[in-house]
């Protein structure tokens, strides 16, 4: 076998030299027997010199519909990143008490949370809708940070959302971006910005996720999402980063608070005391309802009763078995396209699934107004985002991936 020239090993020194994740020569007695120069593997901390998160709330780490320095740094993203020595990776962290000040257990305190799902139904962000004040970022954070992650964002405002577009849509939105990003950048730009390393891309379930309020010609068009999504990808590619990137859950039903109709109506002497009277409809019924929605919206109206009718078009709350069936269909859609693309591009992939489609708990309207848990340990008190402990299976999902995918060993 020939031997490379001096120049062209020269210059795979000088390259090695200038990229931290870039290959090395091997050492000059392995080069001598193999005849070659031998590219070592990256490390765990190389691969993570630079890393940035782009994403939803799920990767922003919003627990409880809110969000604190505590829930930030219990994020999947910043879970992962200090698994891996010599990881960068800094975050956004805002005062105390947060942006929205994450509720507080019980459910039942929570008067802003009742009238908030209204507003949520209708399209806007839950940590918006229900925010309070929102806390300056803490002394000595400098934006943009590794995470990009934004509340509310779907994949086509990742790429064109800034402070200024979002505060002329809610000043509240507006508000929540100013803390993650500077003016003028978006999700994308401050990433590019920043030429990472690794990237993680976790920009999906706001594409689906209005459709649990009933609505599901709220799903973003499947092939506007694939657009937009792409073309994240391309600007992740062109930066020349490794990445990971995270699809939704396998199966609608197993959303901890998405129920049967016959669950709600087996729950009719504790709704019966609360004021909410529950129709035999219900047992009969097929449909499924989204309990934070469902059952907080009618308390806040009572007396009241529930039906689990479905109001075609409408932010009910109520799923019918064909709803449910496009929601899945849709998931398994952009899954599909992920698992592609992530596989024509070399990066790893993982799923929320994960959390979301572990067997939850059984349903009781007391545990739901008075549990601190009331859907179970993975998921935080508004029934959408994790809790600190459901963002640690996340970041172990995406270290399992990334480990399999780039040869890594991060525990």
């Amino acid at each position: 076998m020939r031997r490379l020239p001096s120049a062209l090993a020269t210059a795979l020194l000088v390259a090695a030299c200038t990229d931290p994740v870039a290959p090395t020569l091997a050492p000059p007695d392995q080069a001598r027997h193999a005849n070659i120069a031998v590219a070592a593997a990256p490390t765990a901390g190389d691969v993570f010199a630079r890393y940035v998160a782009l994403g939803t709330s799920n990767s922003m780490g919003v627990q409880s519909a809110g969000i604190s320095a505590a829930t930030q740094r219990a994020s999947w993203p910043a879970q992962l990143a200090a698994r891996v020595a010599g990881a960068t990776f800094t975050l956004p962290l805002v005062q105390d008490p947060g942006c929205s000040p994450p509720l507080l257990a019980p459910l039942a305190t929570n008067l802003a949370l009742l009238g908030a799902f209204t507003a949520f139904g209708a399209g806007d962000d839950l940590v918006s809708v229900v925010m309070t004040t929102c806390a300056p970022l803490r002394a000595g954070i400098v934006l943009p940070t590794g995470n990009v992650a934004i509340s509310g964002a779907d994949v086509h405002d990742a790429r064109f959302t800034t402070v200024e577009s979002a505060t002329a849509r809610s000043p509240r939105v507006g508000t929540l971006y100013s803390r993650v990003l500077l003016p003028g950048q978006t999700q994308v730009t401050a990433m590019q910005a920043q030429q990472p390393t690794f990237v993680s891309v976790e920009l999906a379930a706001n594409d689906v996720l209005p459709a649990s309020t009933g609505r599901i010609a709220a799903m973003t068009p499947f092939a506007d999402w694939q657009a937009d999504y792409d073309a994240v990808l391309a600007a992740v590619r062109g930066t020349g980063a490794r990445a990971v990137l995270v699809g939704l859950p396998d199966n609608a039903a197993n959303f901890p608070s998405i129920r049967r109709a016959r669950e709600l109506f087996n729950e009719w002497p504790t709704l019966l005391a609360l004021g909410i009277s529950v129709s035999t409809s219900c047992y009969f019924s097929p449909n499924y309802v989204f309990v934070p929605g469902y059952v907080l919206g009618l308390l806040a109206r009572t007396p009241a009763t529930a039906t689990c009718a479905d109001v075609p078009g409408a932010a009910d709350y109520v799923l019918t078995p064909t709803d449910m069936q496009a929601i899945n269909a849709r998931m398994a859609q952009i899954n599909a396209h992920m698992q592609t693309r992530a596989a024509e591009s070399g990066y790893a992939y993982f799923a929320l699934s994960t959390v979301y489609d572990l067997p939850k708990p059984a349903f009781r309207v007391y545990d739901l107004l008075f549990s601190s848990a009331p859907f179970g340990p993975n998921i935080s008190l508004d029934g959408v985002h994790p809790s600190a402990r459901g963002q640690g299976l996340l970041a172990a999902a995406a270290a399992q991936a990334i480990n399999a995918r780039y040869g890594l060993a991060i525990p």
